[in-house]
């Protein structure tokens, strides 16, 4: 599919948005009613969030195999795709912890039944929960931008080398941040870059001789 590479436009459009519309949550130290005031009173916009976070994950797996099917096209006895694709994956399965996290914050916030410690555990836990979306983008970008400047195939070797730099800036704390707002640029352009890409040619089928004929 040529429009395929475009998912991961869309899913950095999508997960820009989420945390647009999520906006400044209580911190780690906010009181327990503190926390439950604010997922009550803004719990259509939290669940919008959410969702929408939800769905750019769907979009960043496409991009993922997409992009690894490109990136096999180029090397297809090398290990570095599958590693690009595991990276999207684990940065997925991040993204929808996150967003099963804030939907529980905002099915309980109306429960008086539950106690103000439940709300400052589970706030705690969304709010240090970028790890595994961050660090998955950050494999994503590393492998891909390895074997992209080593071969300048799908992408040209200046997106590779971006793609390493932005991989090992991932993981390296207090400057993580920045390089996860940048990585958005950087599957952008990929995205478009894939979809302009043409398509490889389709080898004609030889007929093969047959043996038993005289």
């Amino acid at each position: 599919m040529r429009l395929g590479p475009l998912s991961g436009f869309v899913a950095v459009v999508l997960i820009a948005v989420a945390f647009g519309v999520g906006g400044d949550t209580p911190g780690v130290g906010d009181s327990g009613q503190q926390i439950r005031m604010f997922f009550h009173e803004h719990d259509t916009q939290q669940t919008i969030s959410l969702y929408l976070l939800f769905v750019a994950g769907v979009f960043l797996i496409f991009f993922a195999g997409t992009l690894r099917h490109h990136l096999a096209e180029a090397d297809r006895h090398g290990w570095l795709p599958q590693v690009a694709f595991a990276g999207a994956i684990l940065s997925t399965g991040g993204f929808w912890i996150a967003s099963g996290v804030t939907l529980a914050l905002v099915d309980v916030s109306d429960k008086p039944q539950v106690a103000g410690a439940a709300f400052q555990a589970m706030n705690a836990v969304a709010n240090d929960l970028f790890i595994p979306f961050v660090g998955g983008i950050g494999i994503m970008l590393l492998a891909a931008g390895l074997d992209a400047a080593r071969t300048g195939i799908p992408l040209p070797r200046w997106m590779g080398w971006a793609g390493i730099v932005l991989g090992v800036l991932m993981f390296i704390p207090w400057v993580s941040f920045f390089a996860f707002l940048v990585s958005g640029l950087w599957i952008i352009i990929a995205s478009v870059l894939l979809a302009r890409r043409p398509s490889a040619p389709i080898a004609p089928t030889v007929p093969t001789p047959n043996a038993s004929a005289p």
